[in-house]
């Protein structure tokens, strides 16, 4: 049966209502309102609504009316009469409806299966121990799990991932796996206060270090933004982190090592001998001595200097935090690992003298950049700006960036020839 839209029109003209019954045989079905389009305009001049289908006509015949209604769109005259159009479509068979249930089942499935692909893979790698932390140049948050103080001012503090204080892992590989194989490294600790950063060296993760943390020796020294406002923060409060920086790279044939390290410079002295001793597992391993500076007992309680440290033969219980470290290491490596303690107060200061039987003076100068492989010997001295100008001289600043300078101090006064020198 064919089905008609009569579609009434009321036109206002000289002031008297004309009504018109227009037919239009469009299509074959049953009626189905799909809109009222209605509009009401306030002005009496004749001007028709423009759109698509009917731009600028004033539809006066059946024909015109018939051919823009098939377009679903009918002018409307300036009237304070509306319009009602009522649409007719023809009605879905039972092969349409059974087309469109299955695309809604379609789409139901496949919207499951995307959100449970999305959920495996966010818990899969999102957060995963291995999984990226650092995200450089912006800031990872994370949070103070532990506190530990070592003197009066100095302390360790140990900070853990923000995520995965959300997720905690016991297992899986170390994220900071790159960095400890190959490269001493820092990282920015974030003042947010005064908008400045300042770069910390990590310790090397201990027997309770959990995946993901890392460690912190900080000195909290007489107006130092950053480490005053460390000093304040207490277990549980947020810092963020920039990172990780390339220091030095540990790669190549190395047979022996001198570090001598003023105060907090320990931090990458640690990281070398972590490095060096215990991620490699070749046999032939280097010899490395360590010589630690400090200005009171209390910064190194415990620690002893000469033959009286290799004659214990156990670890005293008072004894510092680092200590303990230190000589875990050395018994470990009785033959590769040897360190020194020295303290101001106790006039055990490092002299020219004491150099000389480090370095062996008849050796030869070799100063380069880092990027040079053929250095077996290293020397590294790390500590305090002062520290470092009176061993080995000042760096100097180049476009922007710290550069390594001149050597100089008691280092460069002994002629060295085959030592590789490097500041950090």
């Amino acid at each position: 049966m064919q089905r008609t839209r009569l579609a009434t029109r009321r036109l206002h003209s000289h002031g008297q209502i004309v009504q018109r019954l227009i037919q239009s045989q469009i299509y074959n079905g049953y009626p189905q309102s799909l809109s009222t389009l209605g509009r009401r305009l306030s002005t009496n001049q004749d001007q028709p609504l423009e759109n698509e289908a009917c731009s600028k006509k004033l539809w006066t015949t059946e024909e015109q009316a018939s051919l823009c209604m098939k377009f679903r769109m009918i002018p409307f005259l300036t009237s304070s009469r509306s319009i009602r159009i009522r649409a007719f479509r023809k009605p879905p068979t039972h092969e349409d409806r059974k087309g469109r249930t299955r695309q809604i089942w379609a789409f139901i499935i496949f919207s499951q299966f995307t959100t449970l692909a999305a959920l495996i893979v966010w818990n899969r790698w999102g957060t995963s121990p291995d999984s990226k932390i650092f995200d450089s140049p912006k800031f990872t948050p994370f949070t103070i799990v532990a506190r530990e103080d070592v003197s009066s001012t100095s302390f360790i503090l140990t900070l853990r991932p923000e995520k995965f204080i959300r997720n905690p892992k016991a297992d899986g590989e170390d994220p900071y796996a790159k960095e400890w194989d190959t490269e001493t490294w820092s990282v920015e600790f974030k003042q947010p206060q005064l908008q400045i950063a300042r770069s910390y060296t990590p310790l090397p993760p201990s027997e309770d270090t959990q995946m993901g943390d890392l460690r912190f020796y900080i000195r909290k020294e007489r107006g130092g933004e950053v480490s005053n406002y460390l000093a304040g923060l207490p277990v549980g409060g947020q810092i963020h982190l920039r990172g990780p920086h390339k220091g030095y790279e540990l790669e190549g044939h190395i047979t022996d090592v001198v570090f001598l390290a003023g105060g907090t410079g320990i931090a990458p002295a640690l990281q070398v001998i972590y490095t060096l001793l215990e991620r490699r597992n070749n046999a032939d391993l280097p010899r490395i001595r360590i010589l630690w500076a400090n200005r009171r007992r209390e910064d190194c309680l415990g620690g002893t200097t000469g033959e009286l440290a290799q004659q214990q033969p156990e670890i005293e219980d008072n004894i510092g935090k680092l200590v303990n470290e230190l000589e875990t290491l050395r018994q470990k490596h009785p033959e590769k690992l040897k360190v020194d303690y020295l303290v101001d107060e106790e006039g055990t200061s490092l002299d020219q003298k004491r150099l000389s039987s480090l370095t062996r003076n008849d050796s030869q100068l070799k100063y380069g950049a880092v990027t040079t492989r053929i250095d077996s010997k290293l020397l590294f001295v790390s500590g305090p700006e002062g520290f470092v100008n009176f061993l080995a001289g000042s760096k100097r600043w180049e476009n922007g960036k710290e550069m390594q300078g001149e050597l100089g101090g008691l280092i460069g006064r002994l002629g060295l020839r085959d030592w590789k020198v490097w500041k950090l």
